[in-house]
């Protein structure tokens, strides 16, 4: 018998945590991991296409959902509808080293820290050390991007539990909430970000963090209405109340990180 063939053997264990399968061939009763056997290129390609297309819960299933449907979306994870979903956390981890590695590539962020030197040195405020820290700044924050943006995103996510706790939610919710919201953003973020570099807006505040606060109170609002029962009055409320929280926590430390790096660096 085959190593391959030794799961569907009588009282078989598990491969992936040793419980005896009964009946051989079926879902192991205890991890639920389907019954093992050796990879193939076949089963390689079937398992990397299965993640786009699975009809309920791939890649493709969950990019319209998020942006059509965000409330949908979180009204099933807070009722525990959750296989049917690709893991938006999962997704939004993906989103954000795409949308790095994208700005990276288009020198975005470069090119929005040479916008703020050349004004800088149109006003005369900084020697040439602290002008070179402006760029080397602003060359952090695009190799960086994914970093900086996953650590502000829990922190956001106090505002949204402030916000929205009298409907139930949790701060592990909350933070659910902030991933879905996120993972619309990140999506709107590959697609215009190439379009912002293209049309030369680079001064900073004005592109990718506008886009930012658009997309959040947008779709915090969508997730108010469609998943917490809000009218839309009180959807917009919280969702405007939440996004200038979020948006000045965001500008405070960008504001802090700056000035401490390029004035006492």
């Amino acid at each position: 018998m085959t190593t391959a063939d030794a799961s569907a053997a009588p009282g078989a264990p598990c491969r992936n945590c040793g419980h005896a399968l009964a009946p051989p061939g079926c879902f192991c009763p205890q991890c639920g991991q389907a019954p093992a056997h050796r990879l193939s290129t076949a089963h390689v390609l079937h398992e990397a296409l299965h993640v786009f297309t699975h009809a309920d819960k791939g890649i493709f299933a969950f990019v319209p959902l998020v942006l059509r449907r965000p409330g949908r979306l979180v009204a099933d994870y807070l009722a525990g509808r959750r296989k049917r979903h690709f893991n938006p956390f999962q997704f939004l981890l993906l989103a954000v080293g795409l949308a790095t590695v994208l700005g990276v590539k288009l020198h975005y962020y470069e090119g929005v820290g040479h916008g703020v030197v050349a004004q800088m040195q149109r006003h005369g405020t900084l020697s040439a050390a602290q002008l070179l820290r402006v760029e080397g700044y602003f060359h952090a924050i695009g190799a960086f991007f994914n970093v900086w943006w996953l650590v502000l995103l829990p922190l956001q996510a106090l505002f949204t539990w402030a916000v929205y706790r009298r409907r139930g939610l949790n701060y592990a919710e909350a933070v659910l909430v902030q991933v879905v919201a996120g993972c619309a953003f990140q999506l709107y973020l590959l697609v215009l970000l190439p379009v912002i570099s293209l049309l030369g807006v680079r001064q900073a505040g004005l592109s990718s963090a506008a886009l930012q606060a658009v997309v959040l109170i947008t779709y915090l609002t969508l997730i108010g209405r469609q998943g917490l029962g809000l009218g839309w009055a009180g959807a917009l409320g919280r969702a405007v109340l939440a996004g200038v929280l979020a948006g000045l926590l965001s500008y405070a430390l960008n504001y802090a990180a700056f000035n401490g790096y390029v004035f006492h660096g």
